[in-house]
């Protein structure tokens, strides 16, 4: 609980008095993590003109979120590596995933390089988002869809490495990744937090549930979703021009 009661500012009801003890623990109710994050009194940092620095705002809402991150991250990559397992054990299963995964994107590759952009961030978007709203379910189907697609992914790198080699789809996915795979994981990072809120609040702990989506989805809206544009922007762009030097 350091962390969280770190991040969240306690408020006091009554003015002009001493609290004992038992109005520390009645009286002990966690102000918004907006408080924080739109530089409230109690927060430290603070640009020349008083008003808070972005760069702050985000290292703030990061630090609080970062448990969170690091179990999502780590579910990816071990799932990630088993895709990439099963792939060489299970080559038919390999193929019917590849043709899915290709039958789905074909239409889109064979659209002009702009839409190409535009259809990549929507769908990142998108899915990020729901990574956070679902994760009000108790956080599970945040990290099974993350499980999922790191499966998936491990499976068609190791398809494309066998025909390609390891530099190539190193290439493919490191440039656009840097940006993407971060922001996803703090989407479904924030969604695994919002559900182990859910949990608390169900067994009679306090929660400030209405207060941290709030702030999930401003952090979604100011951050998230401009690194996602950048990494489509990225794989749209600058991948394939890395790509055509192989």
């Amino acid at each position: 609980m350091e962390r969280e009661e770190d991040y969240y500012l306690g408020e006091r009801n009554g003015e002009g008095r001493a609290e004992t003890p038992e109005d520390e623990r009645e009286e002990k109710i966690y102000a918004p993590v907006e408080n924080v994050l739109a530089g409230s009194g109690e927060t430290k940092s603070r640009s020349a003109g008083g008003s808070p620095s972005k760069i702050s705002e985000f290292t703030s809402y990061l630090r609080f979120i970062w448990p969170y991150f690091l179990i999502v991250a780590g579910v990816f990559f071990v799932a990630l590596l088993a895709g990439y397992s099963s792939s060489a054990n299970f080559p038919d299963m390999a193929d019917e995933l590849m043709k899915g995964f290709s039958s789905r994107f074909e239409p889109l590759l064979a659209m002009p390089p702009i839409v190409i952009m535009f259809g990549i961030f929507l769908n990142n978007a998108f899915v990020s988002l729901l990574f956070l709203v679902l994760g009000l379910a108790f956080g599970i189907l945040p990290v099974l869809f993350v499980a999922f697609n790191g499966y998936v992914v491990g499976v068609i790198s190791h398809l494309v490495a066998q025909e390609k080699g390891l530099l190539f789809i190193t290439l493919a996915l490191l440039p656009h990744g840097i940006f993407e795979l971060p922001m996803v994981f703090l989407s479904a990072g924030i969604g695994l937090r919002l559900g182990h809120q859910v949990f608390a609040a169900l067994i009679g702990r306090h929660t400030e549930i209405k207060k941290e989506f709030k702030e999930g989805m401003r952090f979604y809206f100011r951050w998230i979703v401009p690194f996602l544009f950048l990494a489509a922007v990225v794989e749209t762009f600058i991948t394939p021009l890395i790509l055509s030097f192989l």
